[in-house]
């Protein structure tokens, strides 16, 4: 287990590495950093209830607003999920996209993690949204398979500003499972 979470670890900050602004460390935080009075940063969550496909296809996703249309080793699958979502958008469904990018993973053959690029789709009561999803898929032998990592808002009928969460849940092809987004945004 330790060492799984280690290879998570390891992977999500090679992922933040490529294309982070230095900028954002030692930054305010967003209730510090807002210079408007208009602003208003509100509380963000989704929780998703989701079923895995057993279809997949190889190469990068191409559905949604093609935020998982991304593959930097070239190696990768692209595996759906579909479901419910319930929180911040309101009660709704929801398709989530993720580019398994195959090439870029670490692990043994009985646990490992590989980068991982999804698009999170809900059409809630309150909001629709388009979710970019960056971060690791780890799976294991020995406990369920999981999805780690930062989402941000690309589109939003409420978060004008965007918004930012950790996300994180666990898939199967099996059962249904949770998956949730909590973090924050500007409206």
């Amino acid at each position: 287990m330790k060492s799984r979470v280690i290879a998570a670890i390891f992977v999500l900050t090679a992922l933040g590495a490529g294309t982070a602004s230095a900028a954002w460390h030692g930054a305010k935080a967003n209730s510090e950093n807002s210079n408007s009075a208009a602003t208003k940063i509100s509380k963000w969550s989704v929780n998703l209830t989701i079923l895995e496909s057993t279809n997949s296809t190889s190469g990068a996703c191409t559905g949604g607003d093609g935020l998982a249309d991304y593959c930097p080793t070239g190696d990768c699958t692209c595996y759906t999920y579909t479901g419910k979502a319930s929180g911040s958008a309101g009660t709704g469904t929801v398709t989530f996209y993720e580019t398994f990018d195959i090439g870029g993973g670490i692990g043994g053959s009985n646990s490992g993690c590989a980068p991982a690029y999804g698009d999170i789709e809900i059409n809630g009561s309150k909001d629709t949204e388009s979710i970019a999803f960056e971060g690791a898929d780890c799976g294991s032998e020995f406990t369920a398979n999981l999805l780690i990592g930062g989402c941000q808002i690309a589109v939003s009928d409420v978060y004008g500003l965007g918004a930012l969460a950790e996300c994180a849940g666990t898939y199967s092809t099996d059962f249904k499972t949770k998956f949730a987004i909590k973090g924050a945004g500007g409206k």
